[in-house]
C-alpha cells in the first residue's frame, strides 16, 4: 500500500483515465502512464504532490508496501535535492532514517522506501 494520499478524484476501482478538463491533469493511484514513462506497457500508480498529506514540517512519508517498482509524482514544484535520510524522526513520529528523499522547492520533502523509484514530472505547461 502507497500511504500519504489525501483524495482520489474518481471512483475507486476504474482503470481507465476520466477524460482531462483542459487544464486538470486525471491522475489518481491506479492510473495508468502511456507514453510518459520509459515502459509504457508498464502499470504506474501516479500521484500529485498537491494531494499528499504533509505534517507541520512540510514532510511526507510513502511507506511501498505494495512493492511498486516504480512511482510517477505530478508537482508544480522544482526538486532542489535528492539523497538518503540520515538519522531522522518527522514531525509526525516516522523513522525515516535510510530512506531516500527528494525536496522541493515549496518547503515539502517527500520520503519513500528504496527500491521503489520515484519519478518526477512537473504539472507546469
Amino acid at each position: 500500500m502507497v500511504s500519504g494520499v489525501a483524495k482520489e478524484s474518481r471512483p475507486s476501482g476504474t482503470n481507465v483515465p476520466a477524460e482531462p478538463a483542459a487544464t486538470e491533469w486525471p491522475f489518481v493511484e491506479g492510473t495508468v502512464l502511456e507514453g510518459l514513462l520509459g515502459d509504457p506497457g508498464e502499470g504506474v500508480v501516479t500521484l500529485r504532490l498537491s494531494d499528499l498529506v504533509q505534517d507541520a514540517n512540510g514532510e511526507i512519508v510513502l511507506f511501498n508496501d505494495s512493492n511498486l517498482r516504480r512511482l510517477a509524482l505530478l508537482t508544480e514544484a522544482s526538486e532542489v535535492a535528492r539523497g538518503e535520510a540520515p538519522h531522522h524522526v518527522t514531525a509526525a513520529g516516522e523513522d525515516v532514517t535510510g530512506f531516500a528523499y527528494v525536496t522541493f522547492d515549496n518547503g515539502i520533502t517527500l520520503y519513500y522506501q528504496l527500491p521503489l523509484e520515484l519519478v518526477v514530472h512537473s504539472e507546469r505547461g
